[in-house]
């Protein structure tokens, strides 16, 4: 039987094993400086402002179609081209709008030719009338005479006045066949870019069953932001305030304006609800373009020369400190507990109460308790020594 002694003996050299990479693993977790993520506290500007998306539209353009059908021929202009109003932009193969034109002006001349006839016997058969009227009153003609010399010029007459119908008639589809003729060129209505261009030389386009559109003009010296607002904050917003945007292409620029008016019709039907709120800006350099996105913001109440930190320190202070079981949202205890936040300092973190102002989704102001020196603690902090360390942001 193996004693207590040769057991304790044998496993003794894996226990100082074990112990000694517990004792390892320990030294290395402690070496190890935990960091955390952090925040400048910067003076600045605050403001509590409504924030929307939007996107940029000419605030005036003309879709371009055509009214006749045929051949697109030639295209004058290109995609992004400046044009003048009276430019001509494309032409449609004009080759059966003139000979409709011809045609109608050959039933005219016709026409205008049966009229000189009809003219000639009209004073024939009034001058028949005329003699037959005075050789009746001598009895030089019968009564029957008179009868036919009267039908006849009824008929000549008739004639005149059906001639005249179908001359009228041939005057209106001249102008329509010249009017459809001058339809295949297409020239422009006002001065703009062309920022669309649907067509190509050659296609055919049948203006019968849906009019095609061949170009879009805009006016870019002027753009409209629609930019849509959701329903829990609308009732902020109201024609003339103030409203800014910048673009993602250049995010430091910011643009102002006073809001046009505010759509009453929902943007959407299904939740969330948006609404579309309008307004315009000038666009001397034409850097702003059709579809570009704004970010828009609607300040509200503004300060200035103010210390700025992050709500994220907030957040995380109160993610150090949950509130006690019991205790009441309105506790005076979790309202201290709500103005403190960690700071920086000597790479540990402190904990610091503070005294805040304004805010608004993202910063708050800071009244006392902080200085623009200050790194304020936004990260999950790692008191552990088990934790694993983390990378400081700042």
């Amino acid at each position: 039987m193996t004693s207590p002694r040769a057991v304790i003996l044998r496993w003794l050299p894996w226990l100082l094993i074990l112990l000694g990479i517990f004792a390892f693993w320990k030294w290395q977790s402690l070496a190890q400086p935990v960091s955390y993520t952090t925040s400048e506290v910067t003076r600045g500007t605050l403001e509590d402002a409504v924030t929307a998306s939007g996107s940029l539209e000419a605030s005036e353009y003309v879709d371009i179609g055509t009214q006749v059908s045929g051949v697109l021929q030639k295209l004058c202009v290109k995609l992004g081209q400046n044009v003048q109003k009276g430019d001509l932009l494309a032409l449609i193969d004009p080759t059966v709008f003139e000979a409709r034109v011809a045609e109608d002006e050959a039933t005219l001349d016709n026409l205008e030719a049966q009229m000189g006839a009809s003219d000639a016997a009209l004073k024939l058969a009034d001058q028949r009338l005329k003699r037959n009227q005075n050789l009746l009153k001598s009895d030089a003609v019968s009564l029957d005479e008179l009868n036919r010399s009267e039908a006849e010029f009824s008929r000549a007459k008739s004639s005149i006045e059906a001639l005249k119908a179908d001359i009228d008639k041939a005057k209106n589809s001249i102008k329509a066949s010249r009017a459809n003729l001058g339809y295949t060129k297409i020239y422009s209505p006002m001065d703009g870019t062309v920022v669309q261009v649907q067509a190509r030389e050659g296609q055919t386009l049948n203006a019968s069953q849906t009019a095609p559109i061949l170009f879009r003009l805009a006016n870019l010296h002027t753009m409209t932001v629609e930019a849509q607002v959701s329903e829990a904050d609308i009732q902020r917003i109201h024609p003339g305030m103030p409203v800014y945007f910048t673009t993602l292409g250049d995010p430091d620029t910011r643009h102002e304006s006073l809001v046009r008016g505010v759509e009453p019709t929902p943007a959407t039907t299904n939740p969330p609800i948006f609404y579309n709120t309008l307004f315009d800006v000038t666009n001397e350099n034409l850097k702003l373009m059709p579809e570009m996105t704004a970010q828009v913001f609607f300040p509200m109440i503004s300060k200035t020369n103010v210390l700025i930190m992050p709500i994220a320190a907030l957040d995380y202070a109160r993610l150090q400190h949950p509130p006690e079981l019991g205790k009441s949202a309105n506790s005076k205890g979790k309202k201290q507990r709500l103005n403190k936040v960690f700071v920086l300092r000597d790479d540990k973190p402190v904990e610091v109460e503070v005294a805040l102002g304004m805010s608004n989704r993202v910063s708050v102001e800071v009244i006392s308790g902080l200085s623009d020196e200050d790194d304020v603690v936004t990260g999950p902090m790692d008191l552990g020594a088990s934790s694993r360390p983390r990378v400081m942001i700042r």
